[in-house]
Order: structure tokens, then sequence, then C-alpha cells
């Protein structure tokens, strides 16, 4: 029962460290693109643009509380807020009893959040901020060198990176820049082989979710769509199982 008691505990508290980091997320997923500061000034009503209280700034439970509406102006809560908080808590939950919160495989929780950002902001924008790719090639660099394995993650990355760099080439109203950025930092961190899943993964969710839609005319057979949500899932995918 004791041990029960604190598995139950560790999950709880992994749950709300990962809601709070999510609920940060939030604010560098909304003030990055418009070059805001992450920092200051505190939060504040997009709509009305109202100072928000402690009260509003619940993760998750202020999203239901003020069932999904601005306490000041009555506008409406974007569903990405809670949305974001929940994918955030959730994975740090799976990281957590995957691998029993070792300090060695924090990095997965790193990728795994900044991926979070750059989905939202891809699906939002259709941009992927250089701001956010070049710092985590950098950093995954850096620590595959601590790692003794810059080698294979300097193939990783060109492996990654240079696959959608010729996809770019032979299509370049569908693929950007920031893809293959993108994927240069997942080849860096997971290797040639992970990035190859990340790929797959990444391709065959695409086709699930995007077949339907196409075929009811919804979108477009020639219409860009962001890529970078899709590639999410299939990194996702390699770092946790």
């Amino acid at each position: 029962m004791g041990g029960r008691m604190v598995e139950f505990s560790g999950i709880l508290f992994a749950l709300i460290v990962g809601v709070c980091i999510g609920s940060f997320l939030n604010v560098v997923i909304y003030r990055l693109p418009r070059g805001g500061s992450l920092l200051w000034p505190p939060s504040t009503c997009p709509a009305c643009q109202h100072r928000l209280a402690a009260g509003d700034l619940v993760p998750v439970l202020s999203y239901i509380w003020l069932r999904g509406k601005c306490r000041y102006c009555q506008g409406p809560i974007n569903i990405t807020y809670p949305v974001v908080e929940l994918i955030a808590g959730l994975t740090t939950v799976a990281w957590a009893l995957r691998f029993d919160s070792q300090v060695s495989e924090l990095w997965r929780l790193i990728v795994a959040y900044t991926m979070i950002v750059i989905a939202v902001i891809d699906f939002k924008t259709r941009l992927i901020p250089n701001c956010l790719t070049y710092p985590m090639i950098l950093g995954g660099l850096v620590y595959q060198w601590a790692q003794n394995a810059l080698g294979s993650a300097l193939i990783g990355g060109l492996v990654g990176g240079g696959l959608l760099f010729l996809i770019c080439l032979l299509y370049p109203k569908g693929m950007g820049m920031g893809d293959v950025k993108l994927l240069t930092f997942l080849g860096i961190f997971l290797g040639v082989d992970g990035v190859l899943r990340t790929l797959f993964w990444g391709s065959l969710s695409g086709v699930v979710l995007l077949f339907p839609l196409v075929w009811k005319g919804r979108i477009g057979r020639r219409q860009p769509v962001p890529f970078a949500p899709f590639l999410a899932v299939g990194a996702y995918v390699v770092l946790f199982f």
C-alpha cells in the first residue's frame, strides 16, 4: 500500500510540474512569434489586455473554472492553452515512468518540450523560428560531444536535414527550410536510426490525419500544410517508445 502511494505521489508530482512547464510553453508559443519578452510583462488576456490574476493562471484548472472564457471580458480562451499544458504534463509523467526520472535522460524532455512549442507555432503561423532550432542544434552537438557521440550525431543531423533538403528542392511550396533545420536538430539528438523512424512515423501520422480531410475536400491536394506537428508525433514515438 505504501509503495503504491509513493508511486502515485511521484506521478502526481510529475504531472503538476509538467502542466506548470506547459503554462510557460504557452507563453513562449504566444510571445515568441510576436517578438515579445518571455519574462515581462506579466500575462494578460490577448483580447482585452487585462492583467491576469494568479487565480486565472492555474494550469488547466483555470480554463475549467472559467468555462473557457476570460474573467474580465468574457472572450473565449483558446483551447490551445489547456491542451498544451495537458500534453506537457502527460509528457513529463511518461518520461518519469519510462526512464525513472533519470537525469541522464533529461534531454528527452527538453527535446519533447521544444517540439511542443515548434509544433504549435508552425501550426498557427506556418513558421519554425530559428531562435528555437539553432540553439537546439548547437546544444545537441555540445551534449553529444560530452557523451563522446559527436560523430554519430553529425551523421544523424546530416541525414535528417539532407533528406528534407532534397524534398525541399523538389517541392519548395510544400516544405521549407525551417523543416530542414528541425529535422537536423532531431537527427543530432536521435541519431540516424531515430531520425529515420521519426520521419516515418511523422509521415504516417500525416497521411492518416490528412487523408480524410483531403478526401472530403476540406484541404486541397496541393495545399501546403505544416509538417512540424507530424514530426512532433514521430519524435514522441522515438523518444518514449
